[in-house]
Parts: structure tokens; sequence; C-alpha cells
């Protein structure tokens, strides 16, 4: 942190200088009424404009730089402490959070309710975690509005019953604001679906509406609300679960209209499903490792320059039909940059080494995403470092 500071102060002061510099300037000091005539010279290209470099960009690569092979992959990775502790369920952090974190240095944890008994607790175990680790770790849940009390939140209206802006606001706010006092940073939410009429209840009610023109303001609102708490937003799913039977018109006609709309507003992250979008794919592939769904459709062609998030890949639509190594080397293959519990870490891990090694997947593949990871770990820290300096 104190790095990142320092540079930020250094940054400040060349721009202060560089104004400074540019007021006392003689050549912009207002010009007389005498018209002088200036002696005319020959025409030159004039000198490219030298911008100053990004501290985002920089403190990125600096990272980069000094990991090796192996941190960057772990870097991949989201799990759940139990998967690097073996634990049955941690609710505290200690001396063995911090060999396992030094030994799986992971790019994330996901804590579930069994993690949670109070919150000093969790908050304590929390903070504890991020000093053990070596690098800037994303801190997740899965906290949607609804009649859940999880994480010592009080219950909310269901999403199904909140219609307008203004109480998407205030019910994300308030979620978002109980979990960055813990030190979480990374919510897995809202659900930016949309759902039948007569579709599944307890579905329904986690979903805005059966409307994507109606849903989409109400998940923009949801995201901002929670990103302006300092906590990324993970819009859950894309493509949605209508999408197997859509083809590529359709799904542009309903719920890409509530991720168009997201994108345009800037949300951090997007969760892809393990639907098998076979109108748009031609292929019986979850979406979730599928380079069409990932790569063509929501990078190239809606735009998205986040961080693209796999669903669990411990859940029974993956682990039927591939290994955990498989799974996870197609994912990366396919675009995504966070690979989200893997049934088997360990074996995940090596797989990906191993691809990266016989060359399934290159190097410069696995930068691309951390590139796209450490840009949002530190986004906030420099956009709140950045406030302070101009206060």
């Amino acid at each position: 942190m104190k790095k990142v500071v320092g540079y930020l102060e250094d940054y400040n002061q060349k721009v202060s200088d560089a104004m400074a510099e540019a007021e006392s300037n003689p050549e912009n000091e207002p010009e007389s009424d005498a018209f002088q005539e200036e002696p005319s010279e020959p025409y030159s290209e004039p000198e490219p404009v030298q911008n100053e470099p990004d501290p985002l960009d920089e403190l990125v690569e600096g990272y980069l730089q000094n990991m090796t092979l192996e941190q960057m992959v772990a870097g991949m990775f989201v799990v759940s402490p139990e998967a690097i502790t073996g634990v049955k369920a941690a609710v505290k952090a200690g001396a063995g959070t911090e060999t396992a974190l030094r030994k799986y240095p992971v790019g994330g944890l996901i804590y579930s309710k069994k993690n949670y008994k109070s919150e000093e607790q969790f908050r304590t175990m929390l903070a504890n975690t991020n000093a053990y680790a070596g690098y800037p770790l994303f801190l997740a849940v899965a906290r949607e509005c609804g009649g859940s009390t999880e994480f010592g939140i009080e219950a909310t209206a269901d999403a199904a019953a909140l219609t307008d802006v203004a109480s998407v606001q205030e019910t994300y706010s308030m979620i978002a604001d109980k979990l960055a006092g813990y030190g979480i940073n990374m919510n897995l939410a809202p659900v930016a679906e949309v759902v039948s009429e007569d579709g599944d209840a307890a579905f329904r009610a986690r979903v805005f509406g059966s409307d994507a023109a109606t849903v989409a303001p109400l998940v923009s609102a949801a995201v901002q609300a929670m990103q302006t708490a300092d906590v990324s937003a993970v819009l859950q799913k894309f493509p949605g679960t209508g999408a197997e039977t859509k083809s590529i018109e359709e799904l542009n006609n309903s719920e890409f209209i509530i991720y168009n709309v997201a994108i345009q507003s800037g949300v951090d992250c997007i969760m892809v499903s393990h639907v098998s979008a076979q109108g748009v794919t031609g292929a019986d592939i979850p979406s979730s490792l599928s380079a069409t769904m990932i790569t063509e459709v929501l990078r190239n062609t809606m735009g998205f320059q986040g961080v693209v998030i796999t669903d669990w890949l411990n859940d029974s639509a993956i682990t039927e039909r591939y290994s955990s190594a498989d799974a996870a080397v197609m994912a990366i293959n396919a675009g995504a940059d966070i690979l989200l519990e893997p049934e088997d870490y360990q074996e995940a891990y090596e797989g990906v080494l191993q691809a990266v090694q016989d060359g399934t997947i290159t190097q410069e593949r696995i930068q691309e995403s951390l590139r796209r990871i450490y840009r949002l770990k530190y986004k906030y820290v420099l956009e709140n470092a950045s406030d302070i300096a101009v206060e």
C-alpha cells in the first residue's frame, strides 16, 4: 500500500508542477492589441503529445514482472478457504491460513454462511487473511437481495418486488456497505436475467422482471450501488437459463439488452454460466468453456473488457463431463479470467501449469487475464488514493 500511495504522490506532484509551469509560461500571457507579424518558418510536423503513464498500468506491469508462472496461474483461481486449508469450515484465519496462502497464492477466496459466526469474527478473519496474503485478494460472497439474513445483513424485499431504481439502489447500497465493512470487495450479484411469468417461482423472486428493457436499468442500479461502495459487482449469469433454445438474434432482443446496458455502465465482472447455448455456438458445450460465447460474443461483439468469471466449476454440469484440469484449461482458452471453485483445486491448478508448459495455453494468455484481474484489484485503491491526494 505504501508503494501505491507513494507512486500516486509522485504522479500528482508531476501534474501539479506541469500546471504551475503552464500558468507561469510567458506564451500563455494575453497578447497585446498591437498586431505583430511573426516571421514565417518552414512547416514541420508537431511533436507527438506525450501522455502521462497510467498509474494502474504501471502497477499491474510491475506485479507481472515479479511473478512466477506458478503465482500467475494460482492468481486466476477463486476458491473457498476450505479448498486450500483442508478444514471442514473455516471460521478463523491463523497459521493454517498463512501456510496455505504461501503454498497456494490464489487470486481470491469466496465465503459462505458456514464461515460466518458473528460480525467481529468475520471481520477479523478477513483482515487476518489479507495480512497473510502475498498478493491482493478478491474476498467474495454471493449475497443477493431477498429474505436471507446471511452475513448478518437484514432481510430485504425480493428482486421481483423492487420495481424502481431508487428502491434497488437503497437495497443494494445497504448490502454493499455492510459487506465493505467486513472487508469484502466482490459480491456475486445481482441476477441479470429475465424470467417468464410462469417460470420457477423461486427463481422469479431473484429476478427483477420478465421484460429486458424494464430489468436493465434495475440491474445497472444494483451494480452502481455496490461499486460506489468499492464492492465489485458480478452479474449472474451470462447467457441466462433461457439461452439453451434461443438464437443470437433472440438473445440480442432479450437478455443481452440487460448485459449491454450494464457493460456501458461499467460493470466490473460478468459470470458466464454452464448453459449450453447451442443456438449460438452450434455445439453442446457449456458457455463457461466456449470461446464462441466468451471471446466472440461477450468480448468482441458486446465489448466487455472487464473480468470474466466462470460459474462454479464444482457444479455437476461440469464435473459429470470434464475433469477439474480439463475444465480449467478449456475455460482459460475460451477467454475466462477467473476460475471459480473447481471440484479439485490442486488438479485444476496443476492441469493449467502443464497446459502452459506443453503449449496448450500460452503464457501471454495467462498474463492477459492477470492484467484484467489486477487492474480491477487496484481500481478502487487508486481511485480512493487519488481522491485523498486531491483533497
